[in-house]
């Protein structure tokens, strides 16, 4: 077999094994949503003595945990709350809890914005004891702020969905001329990211 066809064959062999994990890949997410399907199914039943009715006091509970950055899913698993479907009837059938719900949502993006604030100024695990860098904590940080920065974007697009790119991108930080690369999260660059932030969103709030 010359060099051609083993180089065919080789790709052909590639394409396979990639076909294969991905249907592998597809199977564990299928099963995933079924399994979250049929637990979303039990505690439906669970909760057929929870309240179907809209009241004031629990819509005002969900406005409260929604703004406070409580996903509405964690809110849904607590015992004197209803299915989520309810919820989302509630909104449909309720036009002032659904204006509640939305502003609630926006608000949410507010203090994700904030836990990223937090989340970048503490540094307290950046090193390990023999003082080299902890990669790993440094790593969970960056995951926490991307994950908390693409909700916000969704969340509240007018004020923070422009920005929210630009983490991910190299960053001109325009007091200073620093250029920093958003995915480091390093001491320095942690400061940066923090004062490339509160600037982003003033100059939002101010012009909207």
């Amino acid at each position: 077999m010359d060099s051609k066809a083993q180089a065919q064959e080789a790709k052909q062999e590639a394409r396979k094994a990639r076909n294969e994990a991905q249907a592998v890949i597809e199977r564990d997410i299928w099963q995933g949503i079924n399994a979250q399907a049929e637990q979303a199914v039990t505690v439906a039943k669970r909760k057929q003595g929870a309240p179907s009715s809209y009241s004031d006091a629990i819509g005002n509970e969900i406005v409260t945990r929604l703004a406070s950055g409580q996903s509405l899913h964690s809110i849904c698993k607590l015992e004197h709350m209803p299915h989520i479907s309810t919820i989302y009837d509630w909104i449909a059938k309720h036009p002032s809890f659904a204006e509640h719900y939305g502003r609630a949502r926006e608000q949410a993006a507010h203090t994700l914005f904030d836990q990223m604030i937090d989340i970048a100024d503490d540094s307290s695990h950046d090193l390990l004891k023999d003082g080299t860098a902890n990669n790993a904590a440094i790593a969970r940080a960056r995951l926490q702020i991307e994950t908390r920065a693409r909700v916000a974007g969704k969340l509240a697009p007018r004020v923070y969905g422009e920005r929210i790119e630009q983490l991910n991108q190299t960053v001109n930080v325009t007091n200073n001329t620093l250029t920093i690369d958003g995915q480091t999260l390093d001491g320095e660059q942690r400061n940066n990211l923090r004062a490339m932030l509160l600037q982003a969103r003033d100059s939002k709030l101010i012009s909207s």
